[in-house]
């Protein structure tokens, strides 16, 4: 599980600040259009113009390659962040991007939004639909073009943000999404050859319950260095099966202590063949097998050689020494017999059999010592919260 420590309170709080203070006024009123418009177009014309730039939108992808990623005045730790979730302490879902700058506020992280670039990029209010409005109709610029330039000027500014890392780096969401920022963008900057690795990722928010995936497997898929190498498709529900799961699971870059539970994960899903099957309950033995025993099977032949009628007892058969006898009437007397007085040595059949045809009776049968009955158990689990859907553009990462 994750080292990092849980948010306070107060960071809570702050979060639902931040984004409260992000929705308000949005889209734009004419007013705050005007003057983002005004700003991007200055800084265009100061930095060449179209002599430098075809247009405002090709100078906003130039701030995002080579305005700094990093604040002077936070510290080494960069938080990355993705979709939403509620937080234990709120009253509603937030979005992660604003627990990330709650905590670097509060602790000193860099987050790519409070950063040199992030700042001058949010002041362009490239998401916003009136401002896209405005600069179809201001610039004469293609629709779809406008509507598309936003996620590609963020990307360029992520990937140079993820590249900054030199240090610790954590990880504000709860399950990453492949087609996510964080998942197509920033990991594979982080973990890459230049990355700072596997060994300096953490995440604040908890791994989130998925029901088709076994309780036992969570203590695993939790931890820190194997959470950041799987994306939310790898295990998927309706998308992926067991083996496509184990495949996913099996590819990935284990730490020493973990590849015991990590091999037996992997064993575990290449043999179901459904997730149903992962997830079934134990089945338990019926009560008639709980409490009733197997019935021995006797072997005369083996422990006593069965002795030859003689012609005043017929049928009789001396009992193995070691098992007790008990008189009872042969499944075959129509007549009941009285019961015997208990005596030490076997009494003669009563005469009240004679009348039978051409059969002997047995007066004892040998009953076998019954085996000790079989104990069941069972045991229970307990399941966490599952991460909340994204929100609206401009605001997931």
């Amino acid at each position: 599980m994750t080292g990092a420590p849980r948010f306070t309170q107060a960071e809570v709080d702050r979060a639902i600040a931040l984004e409260d203070a992000h929705q308000e006024g949005r889209p734009l009123d004419p007013e705050r259009v005007k003057q983002a418009m005004d700003r991007l177009y200055g800084e265009w014309i100061a930095a060449g113009g179209e002599k430098e730039f075809a247009d405002v939108l090709k100078f906003a992808t130039h701030v995002a390659r080579t305005e700094s990623p990093t604040a002077a005045h936070r510290g080494e730790t960069r938080a990355l962040w993705s979709f939403r979730s509620q937080p234990e302490g709120a009253p509603r879902e937030v979005g992660h991007r604003f627990l990330a700058q709650a905590c670097g506020e509060s602790r000193g992280y860099q987050v790519l939004e409070d950063s040199p670039v992030g700042r001058r990029l949010d002041s362009y209010e490239l998401w916003d639909s009136n401002v896209q409005s405005a600069l179809i109709k201001r610039f004469g610029l293609d629709e779809d073009y406008v509507q598309e330039s936003p996620t590609k000027i963020w990307d360029a500014a992520s990937e140079c943000y993820a590249k900054a890392a030199t240090g610790e780096v954590e990880i504000f969401a709860a399950d990453i999404g492949a087609g996510s920022v964080l998942g197509r963008m920033e990991m594979p900057r982080v973990l890459g050859p230049e990355g700072v690795g596997k060994e300096a990722v953490h995440f604040p928010v908890d791994f989130p319950h998925h029901a088709h995936l076994p309780e036992d497997m969570y203590a695993l898929l939790a931890e820190d260095s194997i959470r950041c190498q799987l994306r939310l498709e790898d295990y998927k529900e309706g998308t992926t099966t067991p083996q496509q799961f184990a495949a996913k699971l099996a590819a990935i870059e284990v730490p020493e202590h973990l590849k015991q539970a990590h091999t037996a994960a992997v064993a575990r899903l290449s043999a179901a063949t459904s997730y149903e099957e992962l997830t079934a309950p134990a089945v338990q033995p019926p009560e008639s097998e709980i409490t009733q025993p197997e019935h021995a099977q006797s072997e005369p032949a083996k422990s006593e050689p069965q002795q030859q009628p003689g012609p005043e007892q017929p049928g009789l058969q001396e009992p193995a020494p070691s098992q007790p006898e008990i008189e009872q009437p042969a499944p075959e007397q129509s007549v009941p017999t009285p019961p015997a007085p208990a005596q030490p040595e076997p009494r003669q059949p009563p005469l009240g059999q004679s009348f039978l045809h051409g059969g002997a009776v047995p007066s004892r049968v040998v009953v076998p010592p019954r085996p000790r009955p079989v104990a069941a158990g069972t045991h229970g689990t307990i399941n966490p919260v599952i991460e909340a859907a994204p929100t609206s553009q401009g605001v997931e990462q």
